[in-house]
């Protein structure tokens, strides 16, 4: 029981880069998967001229949200967008540290038509339809590429797979903090109730490394390197996708990204916090982006409930405007 399914988001795209702004109701499984278990979106694109792509589609992506009706379960804001066409974006390393989806594939010879996709896991119910509302971000295809789209060619589309997923996964807001050259700062991430803490995608204002080591006060009793932090992290094994020589079917992999540290808290104690000692090497805003996740059929949070109640009755009503 799995399978992929495309919904059209209807969106006409503009050459140049734009934000996007649409919603769609999320089709119930037709073969019986009880879960969403990845959310995307996708681009059909056509280009102008062949394009030469030297990094996958999260490079296009700037910044990213998803809300499931009022409940945001993906707000990714990035702190440093570069233009950098070559390195991969914190949002592709973000999709590839959590198993999500993040490529991009020519689909004709010529070079200017390709499919690019970027999907991230979450674990929703599949029995039933869900209003997700959407807002994306894309930054200039020219820059990312070079070519421009042809815009009455190119789909945008939202990609949602069917499976079987043990969790559910949210993506937290940015949480800033501003770091001093050769200073340690206190800094605390904040839980949310009832969900665990995965881990944090720690992100600087510039694609390099200003932070020499970082101490979880959480029963840690040494602080560790950033690049011992890498080796805890899965994608040391792994690695991040980026494209070798601009063929989009010949990857190639690097260890890390600099700027960017994920720490891997191994699911901490749902709703706590994390308290960290940050030793700095430049005057720098450092981002910190939680990831939680909880065990899907959990009770996740705790319902908001009114506590006055207003009771309603006709004849008080009448009575009450009578003089007699």
């Amino acid at each position: 029981m799995a399978y992929v399914d495309l919904v059209s988001t209807g969106v006409t795209p503009v050459a140049g880069g734009a934000t996007y702004n649409f919603s769609y109701d999320t089709p119930i499984s037709a073969d019986g998967s009880p879960h969403l278990t990845h959310i995307g979106f996708q681009i059909d694109g056509a280009l102008a001229a062949p394009g030469a792509f030297a990094s996958t589609i999260g490079r296009l992506i700037n910044n990213m949200r998803i809300k499931i009706g009022a409940n945001t379960i993906l707000d990714f804001n990035d702190p440093f967008v570069d233009t950098d066409a070559v390195l991969p974006s914190n949002l592709s390393v973000l999709a590839q540290k959590v198993r999500g989806v993040d490529s991009v594939q020519l689909t004709n010879a010529g070079g200017t038509a390709f499919l690019g996709e970027l999907a991230l896991p979450f674990g929703l119910d599949a029995s039933r339809s869900h209003r997700v509302n959407f807002s994306i971000t894309l930054g200039s295809e020219t820059t990312w590429c070079g070519a421009a789209f042809t815009v009455a060619e190119t789909e945008f589309n939202v990609v949602n797979y069917y499976g079987t997923a043990s969790d559910s996964t949210l993506y937290g807001s940015r949480q800033d903090f501003t770091l001093t050259a050769g200073s340690e700062r206190a800094i605390t991430v904040f839980g949310k109730q009832n969900w665990q803490m995965l881990g944090v995608s720690m992100i600087n204002s510039a694609d390099a490394d200003a932070v020499s080591q970082i101490r979880v006060n959480n029963g840690a009793f040494r602080a560790l390197k950033i690049q011992q932090w890498r080796i805890l992290d899965s994608t040391y094994l792994n690695g991040i996708r980026t494209i070798l020589g601009g063929d989009t079917n010949v990857p190639a992999w690097t260890l890390s990204k600099a700027g960017y540290v994920f720490l891997d808290l191994k699911r901490l104690t749902a709703g706590a916090n994390i308290d960290m000692t940050v030793t700095a090497t430049g005057n720098t805003t450092m981002s910190f982006f939680p990831i939680w996740v909880a065990p899907l059929g959990a009770r996740t949070a705790v319902a908001p409930q009114q506590t006055i109640k207003t009771v309603s009755s006709t004849a008080k009503d009448v009575e009450s405007e009578s003089y007699n």
